[in-house]
């Protein structure tokens, strides 16, 4: 099998020593910031370089998680910690924020760039772009399906892109498409782009449609991903590394995740596919991209660990039960000191095994004094066996992995030279080596050829083994004592270790250009005085039904952004309806802009399928420009491009970086401050790109592939009346309602349940230098758009904060929803400020 990288997390260095001797080919952690696991333990400076050190004497890589979105107030302190990496060593960083990939690409071009999942690259041209922005490798979305990566893979060795695939293939799945999340973070404070996810999806909560309850149950809660039957598929579709997930997850957890797939992978005998069944698990899904539909990788029973299933309790005499197996595909041998649940009727309790009477094939009877039932089913959920075996990779040793070439000669003066060759990545490393002391002629016992190898063969301890000798005209009858031997010996090994060491660290000179560039920019950086540019922003609105456009007739609107993705139910209609509604509302709109919201996460046929609608409106003479989420849309579309929030815009480099990539204009993110967001207008170099801000409207938390079919009793939810939605309820806070949309694509919109709304700040916020602040009215009608644009269009205006608190109340009296601040006022609640 060519899967060339098993790529293992590790949330401390005790984990990660665990993960590299159980067979992990590279490691992905994090440092004490900005990576997006804030609550796992992390590493330090120290335990970064030590974890290096540790990896790289064992053939395996490290890769550092700097996966979160940064603002303007924390760019040099990234960068100077990027730089850390790099002098340290460190095989890649895996990044989200598009600004810091400008930032690398510009800075320190030599440290290799991953781009984490949630950047949500899932289509060619945006793999294009990541070429273009140095990006070595793309770690795709868990939604991308196994025949788009082979197309893929296929297309860049065509087009001669060098360019890595990473695929998620074992671990806990994130509900929203590429993990790109905000219910979290408007609800909690707790923003899962900066790594405090509140997992809000692995909740209870009820689902339902016109005041009827039609689903109960951890309804967003998924099954974890397990790819142990597809290896070879995989592998086939040109996947280079496979990943596996758990950074918060114990010793335990990675040494049997990492050990099974490297036995799977290697093609070993074993009880591997039993063993990843013991550790933490919410039950399995091929997922998304073997083809599981979202039924299957739903698990809306249960959000926690039940074990491998085993078989039903069939039968009680006294203490002795006897278990009728089931399980036939993965089969188990129950002994004393294993762990075993009982469930019945959702609940669970579990024990530890004292005492076997007997089992065999069809049958195990145990003896216990816990009250259980016939019925009950029974989970094997803790393996002793397992837990001993796997004691033996905590201790740190060095393998040996690297095979070493020698060859000795001899002068006239009996001096011994060595030469000492070796390959690291392909590359050849060689030196030489002179022995200080010399050889004699031998009195009586000379040494040998085969004396001389047996030492010099000892390497335990060092990464090293020798791969051959070869003897150039060794003199017959010399002597040198065995501790001599050993000394040349202890001297190679230390000198290939250094070398081998420094293979992956920048030289001296890379270093110090890379320091006189950074210095010079946080100068420059620090020095900064940027104005805030005087200009008044006009408005513009989302919209989803053109009725709403009426609404707007008469206000000065700088676009209107028409959203007509959930009002279809599947791509026919949509693609066969879709243009007369884009040329009446273009029509309706005259002479304001109008623009047509591209579905989430489009895939490229999609996407090239809506081009060719607006070539055929720009041949009647309609103009309509797109706006979409992923860069690289200048490849397909040869319209004015906009991006759409979920681009995460966070500081001023990303502006740079997404401008340069055909962006006319970028939402602002909502988890932004104003504090964030005024110091990244003031910064914005680039003058021919419009920055807007949402400043109302209930914000879309989550985008995700769930239909809600296979609801708990197994009903699907169909909604057959277009534009029509269901309510997603909290089952213990049920103040928490969202209304959850469907689009042509069946992915589930879900919006959030407070509407955002900045009318108070709007004083503060016109004044910010924006070009446009935006309504969003989606799923809302013509008399809410009307009411609402009235009122903003009155607060650009002078007027007073008073007159503005005023408005806040008209707004609550017709708002759909509670109205709040969002994380204007103070950002992401739970950081340090």
């Amino acid at each position: 099998m060519a899967l060339e990288e098993l790529l293992a997390p590790a949330g401390s260095y005790d984990v990660l020593v665990i993960a590299v001797n159980a067979g992990a080919d590279a490691v992905y952690i994090a440092g004490q910031s900005y990576g997006a696991r804030a609550y796992a333990k992390n590493f330090t400076m120290e335990e970064i370089e030590k974890a290096v050190h540790y990896a790289h004497l064992n053939g395996a890589k490290v890769h550092v998680t700097v996966n979160t979105l940064i603002n303007n107030f924390e760019i040099t302190d990234v960068l100077k910690y990027l730089f850390k990496l790099y002098q340290i060593g460190v095989d890649a960083v895996i990044v989200q924020d598009f600004g810091l990939i400008w930032l690398l690409k510009t800075f320190i071009p030599d440290l290799e760039v991953h781009a984490s999942t949630q950047m949500g690259l899932n289509n060619y041209p945006s793999f294009k772009w990541a070429s273009k922005n140095n990006i070595k490798r793309v770690v795709l979305p868990r939604e991308v399906d196994i025949n788009q990566i082979k197309e893929t893979h296929d297309r860049l060795e065509k087009d001669n892109i060098d360019m890595d695939i990473e695929v998620f293939g074992h671990g806990a799945l994130c509900y929203c498409v590429s993990g790109k999340c905000y219910m979290s973070s408007y609800n909690s404070g707790r923003s899962g782009n900066r790594g405090a996810c509140a997992q809000p999806c692995r909740r209870e909560y009820r689902l339902k449609y016109r005041g009827y309850n039609i689903g109960n149950g951890y309804l967003l809660s998924t099954h974890d991903l397990a790819t142990y039957n597809n290896l070879q598929a995989i592998s086939d579709a040109g996947v280079k590394s496979l990943k596996l997930e758990g950074r918060m997850k114990s010793g335990d957890y990675i040494g049997t995740i990492v050990n099974s797939y490297r036995n799977l992978i290697d093609g070993n005998e074993g009880d591997y596919k039993k063993d990843l069944h013991l550790v933490f698990n919410r039950n399995f899904t091929n997922g998304y991209m073997m083809g599981d539909k979202p039924g299957e990788v739903m698990g809306r029973g249960h959000s926690g660990h039940e074990g491998l299933y085993i078989g039903d309790i069939t039968n009680i005499e006294d203490t002795k039960v006897t278990i009728e197996i089931k399980n036939k595909e993965i089969p188990v041998i129950l002994e004393p000191g294993d762990g075993i649940a009982f469930k019945y009727n959702g609940k669970i309790k579990g024990i530890y095994l004292e005492n076997i009477i007997k089992q065999d094939e069809n049958e195990i009877i145990i003896d216990t004094t816990r009250l259980v039932k016939v019925g009950t089913e029974v989970f094997i959920s803790y393996s002793k066996s397992t837990h001993d075996y796997l004691k033996q990779f905590e201790k740190e040793t060095i393998k040996n992995n690297v095979p070493i070439s020698l060859s000795l000669t001899w002068d006239e003066s009996l001096n011994l030279f060595t030469k000492v060759e070796y390959y690291l990545d392909d590359e050849l490393i060689n030196f030489r080596h002179k022995c200080m002391d010399k050889f004699e002629k031998a009195k009586n016992k000379p040494v040998t050829e085969d004396i001389i190898e047996n030492q010099l063969k000892k390497t335990g301890g060092t990464p090293f083994y020798i791969e051959n000798i070869r003897f150039n005209n060794m003199p017959k009858d010399i002597f040198i004592p065995i501790r001599e031997i050993n000394q040349i010996r202890r001297e190679i090994l230390e000198n290939a270790e250094t070398l081998l060491l420094n293979h992956y660290t920048p030289t001296k000179k890379a270093v110090k250009e890379v320091r006189k560039n950074l210095t010079k920019f946080f100068e420059d950086y620090s020095a900064f005085k940027g104005k805030t540019k005087k200009k008044t922003p006009k408005l513009s609105i989302f919209i989803d039904d053109l009725s709403q456009i009426k609404a707007a007739s008469g206000f000065d609107l700088k676009r209107i952004y028409f959203d007509g993705n959930c009002h279809y139910n599947n791509p026919k209609d949509y693609f066969e309806n879709i243009k007369d509604t884009l040329k009446k509302g273009s029509l309706m709109a005259a002479p304001t802009e109008f623009v047509w919201v591209l579905s989430s996460f489009i895939t490229e046929e999609d996407a090239i399928r809506c081009n060719e609608i607006i070539k055929e409106l720009e041949n009647e003479g309609i103009l309509v420009s797109v706006m979409g989420d992923f860069p690289g849309m200048n490849e397909i579309f040869d319209c004015p491009i906009y991006g759409n929030h979920n681009l995460n815009v966070w500081n001023s480099f990303c502006v740079h970086d997404l401008n340069a990539s055909g962006f006319k204009s970028l939402i602002l993110s909502s988890e932004l401050s104003g504090e964030e967001i005024k110091e990244l207008v003031m910064r914005n170099h680039d003058r021919n790109i419009d920055l807007e801000m949402i400043v109302n409207g209930n914000l879309e938390v989550i985008v995700s592939k769930d239909d809600f079919t296979n609801l708990n009793d197994g009903k699907d939810f169909i909604i057959s009346n277009d534009a029509d939605y269901a309510i997603l309820e909290d089952k213990k806070r049920k103040k928490f309602k969202y209304k959850v949309f469907f689009d042509y694509n069946r992915q589930s919109h879900i919006i959030n349940k407070d509407c955002l709304c900045l009318i108070e700040e709007m004083n503060e916020i016109k004044e910010m230098g924006l070009d446009s602040l935006i309504l969003d009215c989606r799923y809302s009608d013509e008399k809410y758009t009307s009411q609402i644009l009235s009122i903003y269009n009155d607060s650009l205006k002078n007027i007073d904060d008073e007159e503005l608190a005023k408005y806040k109340y008209q707004i609550m009296d017709f708002s759909q929803s509670y109205i709040n601040k969002g994380n204007y006022i103070e950002g992401r609640l739970h950081e340090a400020k």
